[in-house]
């Protein structure tokens, strides 16, 4: 069936039924005054002329749901004069269903006092007429089942839940919205999951990563170079501080993912322990012990919070192991404090291949690749956090400060002051 018979396929039923009611006698004709002045005496086909102008009201009620129940309002007048017809009236009843489904809530509302003023003025007009009481109430619960009734079925209907819905039918609707609910808090529950995952996978690698590779540093270093007891013996204890430290940082990462990591305040106090046993002079010195050469300019203010305190060693430690890995083992660390801003700047040079055309770093041949990426990813996720920035890039080469056939790497961090992390 087409789509635009069945949007008009209630109203034909209707005025079917209309038309039926018409002709087994459900009409009549009444003798009213205006006739007799004019001479005329009323047919009862008269009434198949207001029922041609309502299916003219019909077609509209789709669209001008308003203006289709104005309209009609007034044929139903019209019939009125010619006398009572029960089709009519329900055609009238179809028209203000539809408004109560399709009209706006304003219209609704406002057609809901109009019909109501209708039926009690029309009941006080039978009244005033010469109607009895029997007669004027007959006339209220004419207007109550033809005008307020299916607009009052409307308006459930629109609120979803309709007088005589089926138990069943309604559980149905019921566990279909919470199946429904329940998909959604799991598709939720997994971007949560995934998200925790990816945060898992840097909080190792910002954990492991430079510690691992300061003990690969030194250990190479000391395994190519002539044997020198006092100078190994060092470089074993730097080993071992890192090697604990990291060990350290492992299982509190560990703890922390199974759940069993205690009460908020230990976990905050083991946290604040495990930051008071590293310091910048700490960093510095263990850098300086793989054998890098550093030259340091400015010292961190006293006053930085846990978070700022932590977040500053962690960039400089990464900085200093990328420069270690990838450059000359030699940095120069500069701490600079403005108004409202702490700014760490790293440079150290990069080995350049001369023979590579576009002048990219390159390791040695014996070497890994220059890397990943992932550890200065880590290290701007942690800076953003605490609302800070960071810039990493080359600088060109610059002969005053750098070998020939080197490029100056740059890490530019500025961090908050008096802000707590976020």
């Amino acid at each position: 069936m087409r789509p635009s018979v069945r949007a008009h396929l209630q109203s034909l039923l209707t005025l079917g039924v209309a038309v039926l009611i018409l002709a087994v006698g459900w009409a009549g004709v009444a003798e009213l005054p205006w006739w007799s002045a004019l001479g005329v005496t009323p047919e009862l086909w008269w009434h198949l002329i207001p029922l041609t102008l309502m299916a003219g009201a019909l077609l509209l009620r789709i669209r001008r749901p308003t203006l289709a129940l104005t309209s009609g309002c007034g044929i139903v007048v019209l019939d009125l004069s010619i006398g009572v017809n029960v089709g009519i009236l329900l055609c009238l009843s179809d028209l203000v269903y539809n408004l109560g489904i399709r009209g706006s809530p304003r219209a609704v509302v406002a057609s809901a006092a109009a019909l109501t003023g209708i039926t009690l003025a029309s009941s006080a007009l039978g009244l005033f007429v010469g109607a009895d009481w029997e007669g004027a109430l007959s006339i209220a619960l004419v207007g109550l089942a033809v005008l307020l009734m299916p607009l009052w079925w409307a308006a459930e209907v629109r609120r979803g839940y309709p007088l005589w819905q089926e138990p069943d039918a309604r559980h149905q609707l019921e566990a279909e919205r919470h199946a429904s609910m329940l998909r959604r808090q799991a598709s939720k529950r997994r971007e949560a999951v995934d998200q925790e995952r990816q945060r898992m996978a840097r909080e190792l690698h910002d954990v492991v990563s430079s510690q691992v590779s300061a003990i690969a540093l030194t250990s190479g270093a000391v395994l190519n170079s002539v044997a020198d007891t006092e100078r190994d013996r060092r470089a074993l204890g730097s080993i071992r501080s890192i090697s604990v430290e990291a060990l350290a940082q492992l299982r509190e990462m560990v703890l922390l993912l199974r759940g069993e990591g205690g009460s908020p305040e230990a976990e905050a106090l083991n946290y604040q322990e495990l930051l008071d046993g590293t310091s910048w002079e700490d960093v510095l010195t263990r850098a300086r012990d793989r054998g890098m050469e550093i030259s340091v300019t400015g010292e961190p203010p006293a006053n930085l919070t846990a978070g700022q305190h932590h977040v500053l060693l962690r960039v400089l430690q990464e900085s200093l192991t990328n420069a270690a890995k990838h450059g000359d083992a030699q940095a120069a660390v500069t701490l600079r404090q403005k108004r409202k801003r702490l700014q760490l700047t790293v440079t150290s040079p990069v080995a350049v291949d001369p023979a590579d055309s576009d002048g990219a770093p390159k390791g040695n041949d014996d070497e890994a690749p220059l890397g990943t990426g992932v550890g200065l990813a880590v290290m701007r996720e942690r800076v953003q956090l605490i609302g800070g920035s960071l810039n990493a890039g080359p600088m060109g080469e610059n002969p005053t400060r750098v070998r020939r056939g080197s490029q100056l790497w740059m890490v530019e961090a500025e961090l908050p002051l008096n802000q707590e992390q976020r």
